[in-house]
């Protein structure tokens, strides 16, 4: 399978994940419970890094679909190393530590 097939794969799960979690958010729009009582997240907390998970769990939650934070999900499921991490020098340590600085 190619690269761009695989992505567009996976951005397509997400979507369609958001939009699971944007339906059952309506009828019930209680996050701490929803967040307790599904198991729609359990797959992709496997796949995605911890750095990245967070970011993920609150895009799906907030509906978000930007390219900038969809691309970053996408590029640390498939364990892509960002260009601007490769820029950063070792004594910037913190910002190699967060993908979204």
């Amino acid at each position: 399978m190619s690269f761009t097939k695989e992505r567009k794969i996976i951005k397509a799960r997400i979507f369609s994940l958001q939009d699971k979690v944007s339906n059952a958010l309506q009828d019930d729009p209680d996050v701490d419970k929803f967040l307790d009582s599904t198991t729609l997240l359990d797959e992709w907390e496997e796949i995605i890094p911890d750095p990245e998970y967070g970011i993920f769990v609150i895009a799906v939650l907030n509906d978000i679909r930007k390219k900038a934070v969809i691309d970053k999900i996408i590029d640390s499921i498939l364990d892509i190393e960002p260009a601007s991490k490769k820029q950063f020098s070792k004594s910037k340590k913190k910002a190699e530590q967060h993908p979204f600085c």
